[in-house]
């Protein structure tokens, strides 16, 4: 079986048949992916009568209920919740589609599945939801997404710069036998250099290696020079459906030993070290 979909609707005008569609099931012979738009179930339940609204949230839930578990992922968007399953582990089927459609007397149905040549991803997953279903709308669009750098600045802004520079260019000047220049975002000294870098773990694949990896390269160099230093490095776990290389890189980072990993809601960490071993800003030890 190769890439099929089917999509969830619910008939509004019995008479001339006419059907909103609010869902969108998408799935070959390893995975599933459901979702629905909330914002079609509301006008939904403008249109049909109670018996109807109350089969629709019974047959949402239901599949919900299926999809959703331990072995499911799930993201969230506004007005979305869209789960990847093992197809195996589900007892969803073309059988269990047919069940649905027929529990409520066609009212709210799923169309036959339809063959595409697609791979099964979450990106090919919101285009075609997109297409069928509704507009995906990201909480970032309203709501900026700050990235661990800005959650840092703003939660302890005058304790930073007590303690660091912001942004500080280290060289080969400074550092003998570095590679290259590398810029670190927290900078500071006590009887030893302290670093802290953010990384936004839900930018590019590329950005997110580069920035990794100049870190460790000053790192590293440290260590080959044989001198100490403090190192931390902050993130945060990104979406795993959407993000699904950088996921990889994150979990490697929190294993790693080579990097003092935080997680952002970890960063009083780094506050409580800098004023316990009363860190100076890397620039004012240079004077």
């Amino acid at each position: 079986m190769g890439t099929q979909y089917s999509i969830l609707s619910v008939l509004i005008r019995p008479e001339i048949q006419e059907k909103i569609s609010i869902g969108l099931l998408l799935f070959n012979e390893d995975q599933v992916y459901f979702a629905f738009s909330k914002n079609k179930q509301k006008a939904a339940r403008k249109l049909v009568h109670l018996s109807a609204n109350k089969m629709l949230n019974d047959i949402l839930v239901n599949i919900e209920q299926k999809l959703e578990g331990e072995s499911s992922e799930n993201a969230q968007k506004r007005g979305f919740k869209i789960f990847k399953k093992r197809m195996f582990e589900s007892t969803f089927s073309a059988s269990y589609i047919s069940y649905l459609s027929k529990y409520s007397n066609n009212t709210v149905s799923f169309s036959s599945p339809k063959s595409i040549n697609l791979d099964i991803s979450f990106q090919n997953f919101e285009k075609l939801f997109e297409r069928y279903v509704d507009e995906l709308i990201n909480e970032v669009e309203e709501n900026e997404r700050l990235k661990p750098f800005d959650i840092i600045q703003n939660r302890f802004g005058a304790k930073i710069i007590q303690h660091f520079d912001v942004n500080k260019m280290i060289t080969p000047d400074t550092v003998p036998n570095l590679i290259s220049n590398v810029k670190v975002e927290f900078a500071g000294k006590n009887e030893i250099d302290v670093f802290a870098q953010t990384i936004d773990m839900e930018s590019n694949y590329q950005t997110v290696t580069n920035h990794i990896n100049s870190f460790l390269q000053l790192k590293t160099t440290y260590l080959s020079n044989n001198i100490s230093m403090k190192d931390f490095l902050v993130a945060s776990e990104p979406d795993k459906l959407r993000y699904a290389k950088q996921h990889e890189v994150w979990n490697q980072l929190r294993d790693s030993n080579l990097v003092n990993y935080l997680d952002v809601s970890e960063s009083q960490i780094i506050i409580d070290y800098a004023e316990e071993h009363k860190v100076r800003p890397l620039s004012a030890t240079e004077e």
